[in-house]
């Protein structure tokens, strides 16, 4: 039965435009009452009371539905309005649009539907007639606002003048559907918009019986650039409106809500007496007449995720260990909430018994290391916390080294279905001079920041193995190739994309098993404002492809999401960087004429207690692979024939150089060289999204007021942010203009190098240039020169030179400080 035929016989109603102005609960008005249909075509304009065409609806006409869409989380924080300022009237708004117009949001969906005609109760009895109308409300669509079929009323019967024999459709008054609506918002207003969302996005595929099937009147608005979005020509009747899709920075979408077409006009002012003229409304007073286009100003809430790559150099003392990786869930299922182990890698020193975090001073030893044998003070030179071992922008590694990465980004907040994430998806990079271990990926879900950062794994409520055999990998897929899609050993790309399994994770869909999504108490389930943290570690590769250097060896990331409308995302990015040096040192002769290759040199790194183990490349050419505390396991350095001496892959520590052996006839030092060398320093900070509007008039105060202010990983407010090394200022957020779109990204930071610097027996020492492929790197090699001299002749014993040692016996004196005096003139050049 169509609403043209029925509204030919019956009075009738619509719902207030009140209710859907914002996200709050609907507000119940009195209802239009539609009368029958009139010739008179200007009838919507007749005088007030003049009974004849006042209370009459042009069946001939159409209705049509508008949308402005705004981001009241940036208007509010620019002081450009307040919740609630102007009364909802279901018309156009000037105050309304002039004032939220930069705040526009494009990409806001919303699915309308038809519920179905509105029809004119009528029912005698012996006690008398009752007159009332009555809306068809499809029978799932009462299930879900809990309506009764006990409290619909029934449309047949032989006392019903005008029966209806729809078929999956039942009767209310407005009355009673407000009040249900109101009230599964206000039990759950997740769950609800969950509800209808899914109503009406699974409508198509619903019974085509009776009028529960009306293709024709379901539609779908998107939001344009100016936030607008309408539909004209649409079938008088009462209609549905949910937002169903957003774009990525929407955080809470507005109550459903439901539009009758026509409507009678109401009074922008709580006053209903007063003159609109002034306030920018057409109609003066409310309640004087049809309206067919209804204008609603919905308004979302905003908010973005963050991104913090960060990097440290995972210790360990014995090159054998260098790969360990915890694998205490090998072969099993995920069963607990957090991993056992805590740590992805841990120390290998022989004080520590490499358990989990089970406390404070636990935490601190398993990752900052040990500086020897029985020393129980966690640090570098038994100092406390090692800030080798904490997760930083920068940190310097030997080659060889294991580098333990983790990516921490704040979840966006989640809400209804609308708002659900449907990509999220890292592309991470790393130099050629670093591979990843392909097999030590995981994500880990935390509750606060301080857990998160330190990647604190006994803290997580949830940990994701990425690796193939833990059924976890099914939440995100890791993709490792050269960056052209083709997978090697020396992959230098990795891409972490959460699967639909592991978006419905984070979303909340289905969890604990739950058979409907929607309900109240696994609806929000997931991970909103979660800190989720990607990470995996990375070997330094034992080759020339390392950049020595200032130059470092870039690590970049980037992170891409959206949201349920997925022809709109954005990304945020970071970077680190890892540090090496060499050693570039040339060995001679005071006579020119001894075998470089006789001499032999070991390496110690007296900050961190260990002996360097290295891999001959070539003749004098070394390249560092670990690191132990055994003397006889640390590599034995040679020269090659030309006396040169590369070790290539050294962290920047303070080094004990002892040349151990030399060419027979040579001396050899008398003490062992000291190398300081102080590693390049530079401030990095990742990339923070900007929010609708942000233009540079309103920046300051978007930038204080939104939310807890928009900041970067430092905790600054990005329009007064300050390097942490000299405190210079920060470029704060892009200048543009708004488009309905995210604006005033600011972009990732990178500042000046300090360079690094090397002392040789605490003088500075001048450091070279290196060149990897076409990449040229200052300050990334010591230059050293060590020169040998002939040691003093010895007497021969017997005959004269026994004499000679018996009578010049002072002369052994004086000769054992020529001797000692020798020795100290052999040389160390720097």
């Amino acid at each position: 039965m169509r609403i043209s035929k029925t509204m030919k016989r019956m009075a009738s109603a619509s719902l207030s435009a009140a209710m859907m102005m914002t996200a709050a609960a609907p507000v119940v008005t009195s209802l239009p009452v539609m009368a029958a249909s009139s010739a008179n075509t200007n009838n919507n304009t007749a005088d007030t009371k003049d009974l004849a065409h006042a209370d009459v609806i042009d069946m001939s006409k159409t209705g049509s539905i508008t949308v402005h869409k705004y981001d009241i989380t940036s208007a509010e924080a620019a002081g450009a309005y307040t919740m609630g300022q102007y009364k909802a009237t279901g018309q156009t708004d000037m105050r309304v649009e002039n004032a939220l117009s930069k705040y526009a949001i494009q990409g806001v969906q919303f699915t309308y539907l038809r519920l179905g005609n509105v029809e004119q109760y009528s029912n005698t009895t012996a006690d008398g007639s009752q007159l009332k109308v009555v809306y068809e409300i499809p029978t799932a669509l009462a299930d879900i606002l809990k309506l009764s079929e006990a409290d619909a009323t029934v449309m047949t019967g032989d006392g019903i003048s005008t029966p209806c024999t729809n078929t999956g459709v039942l009767h209310y008054t407005s009355t009673q559907i407000n009040d249900a609506l109101d009230a599964i918002l206000k039990a759950d207003d997740v769950a609800a918009k969950n509800a209808l969302e899914s109503y009406l996005l699974d409508y198509a595929t619903q019974s085509t019986d009776g009028d529960d099937k009306q293709a024709a009147d379901t539609g779908v608005l998107e939001t344009d650039a100016n936030g607008i979005a309408s539909k004209d020509k649409l079938a008088l009747g009462l209609y549905l409106m949910v937002e169903t899709k957003v774009p990525e920075q929407v955080t809470s979408t507005v109550n459903p809500f439901f539009v009758s077409l026509p409507f009678t006009n109401t009074t922008a002012d709580d006053n209903a007496e007063t003159d609109h003229a002034a306030d920018g409304v057409t109609d003066k007073i409310g309640g004087e007449k049809w309206v067919y286009d209804y204008v609603a100003y919905p308004k979302n809430q905003t908010g973005n995720p963050t991104i913090d790559k960060a990097v440290r150099n995972a210790y360990s003392s014995d090159s054998a260990h260098k790969n360990d990786k915890v694998t205490t869930t090998e072969g099993t299922n995920y069963s607990g909430t957090n991993d056992s182990t805590s740590l992805i890698v841990y120390n290998k020193d022989t004080a520590s018994d490499n358990k989990a975090d089970t406390s404070d001073t636990a935490y601190i030893a398993n990752r900052g290391g040990y500086t020897g044998e029985g020393n129980n003070v966690a640090g570098k030179d038994g100092k406390g916390y090692s800030n080798d071992y904490k997760y930083d922008d920068t940190t310097t590694a030997s080659e060889g080294d294991l580098l333990d990465y983790r990516i921490v980004s704040k979840l966006p907040h989640i809400t209804s279905k609308a708002t659900y994430l449907s990509q999220y998806t890292f592309t991470d990079a790393l130099s050629t001079g670093i591979t990843y271990n392909q097999e030590s990926f995981k994500i880990a879900f935390y509750d606060n920041k301080a857990d998160a950062e330190a990647n604190n794994t006994n803290a997580a409520k949830e940990i994701w193995d990425l690796k193939d055999n833990k059924h976890q990998a099914a939440f995100a897929t890791v993709s490792v190739d050269d960056g052209d899609g083709s997978e090697k050993v020396t992959a230098n790309k990795a891409t972490v994309k959460l699967t639909e399994k592991g978006l419905n994770q984070i979303n909340g869909v289905n969890i604990k098993g739950a058979g409907n999504p929607y309900e109240a108490g696994d609806a929000k389930a997931g991970y909103s404002d979660y800190y989720m943290v990607l990470y995996y570690t990375a070997t330094v590769n034992s080759d020339a492809t390392v950049t020595l250097g200032d130059k470092g060896n870039v690590n970049d990331v980037s992170l891409v999401w959206s949201r349920t409308n997925n022809k709109y995302s954005n990304s945020l990015q970071d970077r680190n960087y890892v540090y090496s040096y060499g050693i570039d040192l040339t060995k001679t002769f005071s006579d020119n004429k001894g075998d470089a290759t006789k001499v032999q040199f070991k390496l110690y790194n007296k900050t961190d207690a260990y002996y360097v183990i290295a891999k001959k490349g070539e003749d004098g050419l070394y390249y560092v692979t670990g690191k132990t505390t055994d003397k006889a396991q640390g590599t034995t350095f040679t020269p090659a024939a030309t006396g040169r001496l590369y070790i290539k892959g050294l962290e920047g520590d303070k080094y004990q150089l002892t040349e151990v052996a030399t060419d027979d006839g040579y001396s050899l030092l008398k003490d062992q060289g000291i190398i300081d060398v102080h590693e390049t320093k530079r401030d990095l900070k990742a990339s923070v999204a900007g929010t609708t509007g942000l233009e540079p008039a309103v920046a300051d105060a978007i930038i204080k007021n939104y939310g807890t202010g928009i900041k970067n990983e430092d905790g600054q407010l990005v329009n007064a942010a300050s390097t942490d090394i000299g405190g210079k200022a920060v470029a704060g957020p892009a200048n543009e203009t708004a488009n309905g779109r995210t604006i005033g990204k600011t972009d990732m930071y990178e500042g000046d190098i300090q360079a690094a610097t090397a002392t040789m027996d605490g003088k500075p020492c001048t450091m070279l240039t290196s060149s990897t492929g076409d990449t040229s790197s200052p300050n990334a090699e010591i230059k050293m020169a060590i020169q040998n001299d002939k040691s003093p002749r010895i007497p021969l014993t017997g005959g004269q030179g026994m004499v000679v040692m018996l009578v010049a016996g002072v002369g052994l004196v004086v000769g054992g400080t020529y001797i000692a005096k020798k020795k100290k003139e052999d040389s160390v050049a720097c």
